[in-house]
């Protein structure tokens, strides 16, 4: 069958059956279960002629049972998907170009996927893009250390399993420690990802700890399962700041838009003031990204000032002190 992009296979009749037949599954339909199958994933009127052509023949997908209802007459029904479109099978292949993706999958499985997309053209590749505003000193996905502690990891979060770690510091120093993991991130500009776990302290897993993945040298499963309080963090915002940071956005020199892209990989809520003549700012962020967006955003100068929260401020405070120390030390 061809996959074409715009083929009847993938209109709303064809899925909406699908959706009957996938029900019929679990319980035979009756005329009035059909009509709320349609008006669920199609318009009303759209039982007015899918129902009739199910339940008189027309279409031999159902058959009648002696108390009035229908049931599917497919051994497999609900295993009915429809085959990727060219366009899907497109994007897929170039998703398989990025190294991010290969490290979600393993050997096997991405020659099983590189097999069924077969001569199929890229839409796109990687070196079509161009990024000006990410680091250049990212993880090294090809790495075969990198990519199999990457998978012992997600392993471990989807087994609850904890995780035995021998991890290289950023001063040359290595610990090892067992720990829950919560939640992998990544940070689009750093280009990295980074592992929030729990280490185990004492006796008990109790202190957050955030890790680099290129840093950690041993990664194998751990000898019990992820406890409760680890548990709760998987999809909570575990290292989100408290308080947004509250920008007053001047607008002088293009300082909105060089803002707006500046801070484009930071969650954001953006007003204009009618009293202050301003824009107001407020950036939601990682604890572990405080000092860098610290620095970022002292670099816009006074067309940018800092509202709060008090505890950014005080570092803001301090780094100005700093930096006019510095310079008259180097001017006398």
């Amino acid at each position: 069958m061809a996959a074409e992009l715009f083929d009847k296979i993938y209109g709303r009749y064809y899925y909406v059956v699908r959706r009957m037949l996938e029900a019929g599954v679990r319980a035979p339909l009756t005329r009035r279960d059909m009509d709320a199958v349609c008006g669920a994933y199609s318009y009303r009127e759209s039982a007015l002629t899918i129902v009739p052509k199910l339940t008189d023949g027309g279409w031999a997908l159902f058959e009648q049972r002696e108390d009035k209802t229908y049931a599917p007459v497919l051994h497999y029904p609900d295993q009915l998907k429809p085959p990727l479109t060219g366009l899907q099978k497109s994007w897929l292949k170039s998703l398989l170009a990025d190294p991010r993706v290969r490290l979600f999958f393993t050997d096997s499985q991405l020659e099983k996927v590189s097999e069924a997309l077969g001569d199929t053209e890229a839409l796109y590749d990687p070196e079509d893009f161009h990024y000006f505003d990410r680091y250049l000193d990212g993880d090294d996905y090809a790495s075969e250390l990198y990519r199999k502690n990457f998978q012992a990891v997600l392993e471990a979060l989807e087994q609850n399993r904890t995780l035995k770690i021998l991890y290289q510091g950023p001063k040359n120093g290595r610990s090892s420690f067992e720990a829950a993991p919560c939640q992998l991130q990544y940070s689009s500009k750093d280009d990295k990802f980074r592992l929030i776990c729990l280490r185990r302290s004492h006796g008990r897993f109790s202190r957050s700890i955030l890790l680099n993945m290129a840093r950690i040298q041993v990664c194998v499963p751990g000898s019990g399962a992820v406890p409760p309080e680890a548990a709760a963090l998987r999809f909570s915002s575990s290292c989100k700041a408290v308080e947004p940071v509250r920008l007053k956005i001047s607008g002088e020199r293009n300082s909105l838009e060089r803002c707006m892209l500046h801070f484009s990989n930071y969650e954001k809520h953006t007003e204009y003031d009618e009293e202050e003549k301003a824009w107001i700012c407020s950036i939601y962020y990682d604890m572990a990204d405080e000092t860098e967006l610290l620095i970022e955003v002292l670099s816009f100068g006074p067309v940018v000032q800092v509202l709060g929260p008090e505890s950014f401020l005080r570092q803001i405070r301090a780094r100005v002190k700093r930096q006019h120390q510095l310079f008259y030390e180097m001017t006398e």
